[in-house]
């Protein structure tokens, strides 16, 4: 599958990402959501599908070496290229 941009946003499954990825949808990207839950990931892909967005999940833990190497042979058999990563994947730590 050939997209004419084809982005990559981590840590895509809510907050700043997953308006990052809807965004870039908006604007005709094909996105690549990732999350390391990968039923998260899909719940916000389908939020995004419900739109009219063009959105695909993909389960990545940037932190993870397997999960890395995993996700990079999904993306170069799906895509001949990425125009665009938004490298998003954090964790928040509750002050508590």
């Amino acid at each position: 599958m050939n997209a004419a941009n084809i982005a990559v946003v981590t840590g895509a499954n809510r907050g700043i990402g997953l308006e990052t990825a809807r965004q870039l949808a908006k604007l005709g990207w094909q996105v690549v959501l990732t999350s390391r839950d990968p039923d998260k990931g899909n719940q916000a892909a389908s939020r995004l599908g419900e739109q009219g967005l063009t959105v695909d999940a993909l389960q990545l833990d940037v932190t993870d070496r397997q999960s890395c190497a995993s996700a990079h042979q999904w993306l170069a058999q799906r895509f001949d290229r990425i125009d665009a990563l938004v490298n998003n994947a954090g964790i928040m730590i509750d002050p508590q």
